[in-house]
């Protein structure tokens, strides 16, 4: 499951680009403002992750990392022993059934809980593509109706929020909000079903157009790398902008009893 169309060709991407030059939550959101169903495709040396929305929201993942598949995982989390393993990956070399439903058929685990199972799983695919900071990645529009049946309904604003705190890098977040001094002030842009930490909402709450990027990336109780994450996503989000400081007029008297500024 999660891995049905990962070794599948894929038509040429409408749009490509360096993850380095422009990261996975700028590109979906970038996707979601249009509401364009299609995929997201991405590839670091052997590994190809793809991310796939609908109506601006995400939908499916896949992955060609066996390490990441359905029976990979639930042995990870202590769901199901080694020989069950083994056991399975005998019999769906002989059945060429899918993992899950040989599980299933096994009686190691219930058909609800392979429902439940796939959809960690894909949750699991997207959150990993959050920590790529190099690769390549592509958008290639419209619907894949060989997608499996279990899906996922995750809105963007979320995954993104959710994304950039597992980048593991803070210093990429940083690299994409200014200098130190960058001054940033607050939007009215709505963001749907977005759900803030009260940490993250105090941090927002105190952007007021004159606090710099490195008072902001200080300021108490996140961490200071938790702090450029949390910004990266409010900037990515627009709920932050950068702003130019205020010029403020000073008069000054000169000894000819004229005034200057």
């Amino acid at each position: 499951m999660a891995s049905a169309s990962e070794n599948s060709p894929a038509p040429t991407p409408l749009y490509q680009t360096d993850l380095a030059q422009t990261p996975l939550p700028e590109i979906l959101v970038t996707i979601h403002r249009y509401k364009v169903p299609g995929m997201v495709e991405c590839q670091r040396g052997d590994e190809l992750k793809r991310i796939y929305l609908d109506r601006g929201r995400i939908i499916f993942a896949s992955t060609n990392q066996l390490s990441e598949s359905l029976g990979d995982m639930l042995l990870a989390e202590g769901r199901i022993t080694r020989e069950q393993y083994d056991e399975s990956v005998r019999q769906l070399k002989q059945t060429q059934k899918r993992h899950g439903v040989t599980l299933v058929e096994m009686r190691v685990i219930t058909a609800d809980e392979l429902f439940a199972a796939v959809q960690r799983q894909i949750q699991q695919i997207v959150w990993s593509m959050f920590e790529w900071s190099s690769g390549t990645a592509g958008f290639t529009p419209g619907r894949d109706k060989n997608l499996e049946f279990v899906k996922i309904d995750l809105s963007v604003p979320e995954a993104v929020m959710r994304g950039v705190r597992r980048m593991p890098d803070a210093r990429l977040a940083t690299s994409r909000l200014g200098t130190k001094t960058t001054l940033y002030g607050r939007t009215d842009h709505p963001v749907e079903e977005l759900v803030m930490t009260a940490d993250e909402q105090q941090l927002l709450d105190s952007i007021d157009g004159r606090r710099g990027l490195y008072e902001l990336v200080q300021k108490p109780p996140l961490a200071a790398g938790d702090n450029a994450r949390v910004l990266y996503g409010f900037l990515v989000l627009k709920l932050i902008v950068p702003v130019l400081p205020q010029r403020v007029k000073v008069q000054v008297q000169t000894p000819g009893g004229q005034t200057g500024k």
